[in-house]
């Protein structure tokens, strides 16, 4: 063999065809990629076969086309299986077992029965063609769906592969070139050149697309970080925002509820100044009322330390919270408004201790949220009462907020807790929805129903925790 002998550039396209899968192997084998594993095996067996039609002089005749066409046609199904995996559509064992076995009768029905090598050549051939040009068309789709540069590359090189090799047997079918793959000619060098470039391609290409994907995925997980920080940052932001719109149309009631305690403390102050005054005040009555103004104060401190606790805005604490204890300072903290509804909010006998862990505002909020809902909802009801229920059964603590009210219409129940749905004329529709956002955030949900026996149901389900940790 001479260095520029067609067997010699066989022998060269056959052992790119094994370098360079090899190569692209070393690098993807990290992925243990099953497609990955089909391409640069189908790249193998495919250069094994190129390189027996380089021996075919020195080995023997079995060895040379019948092993050497039916490695190739093995080999790009192979390929072709690969991108069909990439693409979630992959040909079943049996129907590639069938197919294989079908090219194989009918290669040797026109070698052994007709001995007609033409016959032979151009099935050969043809079923190369038919799956470059079907790897072709899955690179190309891939290159789509994805989208993937290398892909294309890999589409391209397959492409032109197909046509050379379909110039070479059409020119083999009308006579300008023979049918042996050792015989010399442009365009047998042509599908060598295109063969040897497509070695080249397919397996950088092939590398390429795993890459790309995963430079892909790389700046999806960084963009999908960014946005739920900012989500977080931004929900934050509107929980807070919602906090204040919720006392703002409560200040009237809180207000009330404020000036009580501010009133008895005046009054006190005035009758125990008067009482000096007159010089008719014991020691014990004066401490009596000094007692009365202290009881007082604290309650309108500890009113005012609610709401500046409950507005303002502070980096989320996850501690134990105990379900009951936040239920009943959330009822106070509506209290005023409960009267002003002239509705009753009760509390049904609930096991000590049901604690979660999380963050005390935020879940405040969500109680918040289900009690002004609640009362705000009996405004038209004759009967005006709301029952509030905790129970545990692991691994849930449960906060159930009933009440006589007329209870959601088909279209609330599907759509309340929706971003920005209201049934309130004045609502905004993010109360629910944030109140939702939160109990998610603590590994919980918040679920709307209608009761048996009317009215709304809201529950607040939450992973409790154990009594130790507690």
């Amino acid at each position: 063999m001479t260095p520029f002998s067609i067997p010699t550039a066989y022998l060269i396209v056959g052992a790119m065809y094994v370098l360079m899968p090899a190569a692209a192997w070393m690098v993807l084998f990290g992925l243990r990629s099953r497609s990955a594993l089909l391409w640069c095996s189908g790249g193998g067996l495919f250069g094994l076969g190129i390189m027996l039609l380089g021996f075919r002089s020195h080995i023997p005749e079995w060895a040379s086309y019948p092993l050497a066409n039916s490695l190739m046609f093995l080999a790009n199904m192979m390929r072709a299986q690969a991108l069909r995996y990439e693409l979630e559509a992959p040909w079943r064992g049996r129907n590639i077992a069938l197919a294989s076995m079908g090219f194989g009768l009918v290669y040797e029905y026109f070698h052994a029965v007709l001995e007609n090598a033409i016959l032979r050549f151009e099935w050969t051939t043809f079923c190369l063609v038919g799956l470059l040009t079907h790897i072709t068309l899955l690179s190309w789709q891939m290159a789509r769906q994805e989208p993937s540069r290398s892909a294309y590359w890999v589409a391209g090189g397959y492409g032109v592969t197909a046509v050379m090799l379909l110039v070479r047997m059409l020119a083999v079918w009308i006579g300008t070139s023979a049918p042996d793959a050792v015989l010399g000619g442009l365009d047998v060098l042509g599908t060598i050149v295109a063969a040897l470039a497509t070695s080249v391609i397919g397996s950088v290409g092939f590398i390429g697309i795993f890459l790309e994907r995963a430079r892909r995925n790389d700046w999806a997980a960084v963009a999908a970080r960014a946005k739920q920080e900012e989500s977080a940052r931004l929900g934050a932001q509107i929980a807070q925002l919602d906090r204040q719109r919720s006392l703002g149309e409560m200040s009237a009631s809180l207000g009330h509820e404020l000036n009580q305690p501010l009133t008895a403390i005046l009054v006190d102050a005035q009758v125990a100044q008067h009482g000096l005054a007159q010089g008719r005040w014991s020691t014990a009555q004066l401490g009596e009322l000094l007692h009365d103004i202290e009881k007082n104060t604290r309650r309108a401190s500890q009113i005012i330390e609610r709401i500046r606790r409950f507005i303002r805005p502070t980096p989320e604490q996850r501690r134990p919270v105990d379900l009951g204890q936040l239920a009943h300072e959330v009822a106070q903290l509506v209290s005023s408004e409960a009267r002003a509804y002239r509705a009753q909010i009760h509390f049904a006998t609930s096991p000590a201790g049901v604690c979660v862990l999380g963050d005390h505002i935020q879940l405040s909020q969500i109680v918040l949220n289900v009690y002004r809902n609640a009362l705000q909802a009996l405004a038209q009801s004759p009967e005006r009462e709301v029952w509030v229920e905790i129970e545990c059964q692991e691994p849930w603590a449960t906060l159930r907020v009933r009440d006589s009210g007329p209870g959601f219409s088909p279209l609330g129940l599907q759509q309340a807790g929706s971003p920005f749905f209201t049934t309130k004329a004045d609502g905004l529709g993010v109360g629910l929805s944030i109140s939702k956002s939160i109990a998610q955030h603590h590994g919980g949900g918040l679920t709307l129903a209608n009761g048996d026996a009317g009215g709304a149901v809201v529950e607040l389900r939450l992973p409790a925790l154990p009594a130790a940790a507690a």
